[in-house]
């Protein structure tokens, strides 16, 4: 019997197979469909063109100082979105960081939907149906200033997502990635603190409920450590920002308990245009949209997002945190508007279950992308006039990067005044004035007393005079005294004056200039005057 050797394997170099690589494309295309319509829906050009108007102005001036003064010029915006706002080359283009982060809302919307079915193609519809509401509510089109309040909303969807993928899939590693974005989201985004409490304790109290004892402990541990680093964060960084004049900003917005079924109704009566359907449509889909992440095994963002108005309004009465203005909910508007896209889903899956009834052998995925279609559809162009929106749309929304020009201002002065002229600004104006004097050195002067907390001076510019004025009497002792120093200067000597017209404030200063002979030597919204005596 002759023994015959086994002979070795051969191995074939394998090809990757076309399968997955039509997954990969397949997990693409929406991703990049989703960006293509970000960029259809906003007028991008209009958004990075704008002059800063006095709000934004402070955030723009802070990145003129060095880095060591960081933690002073940050004043109550996030110490990590003023540094982001560093990375930008050009001071013209800053706005690129909010656009930044509303890109990301819609793609962490898109990627949460896509974690609420394990079926390809239904997860892949959940979705983009999720991304287009969160990318077509109209509050996106209002937030296009230079202030943190889309990375609050940014880092709300994202953990939002992030607390969905981690229940779909438990592990400590997954848990891990959580706390860190909670401590990342802290550096970008005060609200992380309302959001991560909310979100934790939808993790939390979701595998307690299932008797899921080794979960409740890492989820507990988990939201111990997150809490640390919040601490950590708003102790050490972000409390500087708080001051009186700040708190009495918000007061409004600070109801007390008495106050707040008057508040709540009035608030939500105001917000309802910028979610762009009425307040029964919006309440019955945040129902459906809360069923359907239960009904699809998700109820720790269930939770979290039920939790959320909870935190909100115990803040707001607490006198902690404004409550339903739009800036400083913008958060909350758009965690509603993506709970509303995944109630449109639930609705489709109603109208499933209805049709099969009727027509069973119509594909079930058929019908559920026609009634999202046709929701969606309906929704954008209900609101159509909000799209590509420039900011300055009469009956729509008025925004006040849209209706001022003090860098025009600013730099025609600069051009056509002359050796021994002087220029008063009004307070309004000074940021932006001096943001947009951009060949004068400027000092740096903290603290002082105002909701910003520091402000700058112009040690080379004895010609800019800002009048300490409130009222129309100061004002025009002010007035007086400068005109009456132009008058000592050589003959010819004007007196320019530079303000911001979209201030409360301007009212006052009309009243002042009464009694003076008033020149407009520029055009636009906020022209700059030259002013003398009668």
């Amino acid at each position: 019997m002759v023994a015959v050797e086994d002979a070795p394997p051969i191995r074939a170099s394998r090809p990757a197979p076309p399968r997955r690589i039509r997954a990969t494309v397949g997990e693409a295309v929406p991703v990049i469909a989703l960006l293509g319509a970000f960029f259809v829906v906003n007028d991008i050009r209009s958004w990075l063109t704008a002059q800063y108007w006095g709000d934004e102005a402070w955030v723009a001036l802070s990145v003129r100082f060095p880095l060591t003064d960081l933690p002073v010029t940050t004043s109550s915006s996030p110490i990590g979105w003023s540094f982001l706002l560093r990375l930008v080359p050009d001071i013209d283009h800053l706005r690129v960081v909010p656009l930044g982060f509303q890109l990301l809302t819609v793609v962490a919307a898109y990627l949460l939907g896509r974690t609420l079915a394990s079926e390809r193609a239904q997860g892949i519809l959940i979705g983009i149906v999720a991304g287009l509401t969160v990318l077509l509510l109209p509050v996106q089109q209002t937030r296009h200033d230079l202030k943190q309040y889309t990375a609050d909303a940014a880092v709300a969807v994202c953990l939002l997502a992030l607390a969905t993928w981690t229940e779909r899939s438990w592990s400590r590693r997954r848990l891990a990635v959580v706390v860190a974005a909670v401590g990342l989201g802290m550096l970008m985004s005060h609200t992380t603190a309302i959001v991560a409490v909310c979100v934790l304790g939808g993790l939390l109290l979701s595998v307690a409920v299932r008797r899921q004892w080794a979960r409740t402990v890492e989820a507990t541990v988990a939201g111990m450590v997150a809490g640390a680093l919040v601490a950590a964060v708003y102790f050490g960084v972000s409390a500087r920002g708080n001051s009186d004049a700040m708190r009495d900003y918000w007061d409004d917005f600070l109801p007390s308990i008495s106050e707040l079924p008057a508040h709540l109704s009035r608030q939500i009566k105001a917000l309802s245009p910028m979610l762009g359907a009425p307040v029964p449509i919006l309440a019955v889909l945040l129902v459906l949209g809360v069923l359907t992440l239960i009904r699809r095994g998700h109820a720790a963002p269930a939770i979290a997002v039920l939790l959320l108005p909870v935190a909100a309004i115990g803040l707001g009465v607490a006198g902690i945190y404004p409550l339903l203005d739009p800036r400083t909910s913008h958060f909350l508007i758009v965690v509603t508007g993506l709970v509303v896209g995944i109630g449109i889903v639930g609705l489709a899956d109603l109208a499933v279950v209805l049709v099969r009834r009727w027509l069973p052998r119509l594909p079930q995925g058929v019908v559920a992308a026609v009634t999202c279609a046709v929701l969606l559809a309906s929704f954008a162009a209900v609101n159509h006039r909000w799209y590509r929106l420039d900011g300055d749309e009469p009956g729509v929304w008025r925004a006040h990067q849209a209706i001022t020009d003090i860098g025009s201002s600013t730099r025609y002065v600069a051009e056509h005044k002359g050796p021994h002229d002087l220029v008063v600004v009004s307070g309004p104006a000074w940021f932006g004035f001096t943001l947009y004097s951009d060949q004068d050195p400027l000092k740096l002067v903290a603290p002082v007393t105002g909701t910003v907390g520091w402000t700058v001076t112009m040690p080379t510019r004895a010609d800019v005079i800002l009048p300490r004025a409130a009222d129309a009497p100061s004002i025009k002792d002010a007035l007086d005294g400068i005109l009456a120093r132009a008058a000592k200067q050589p003959p010819g000597t004007r007196v320019w004056l530079v303000r911001a017209y979209t201030h409360p404030s301007e009212p006052v200063w009309q009243a002042a200039l009464a009694d003076y002979r008033v020149q407009r030597v520029t055009s636009g919204p906020e022209p700059v005057v030259v002013i003398s005596k009668r």
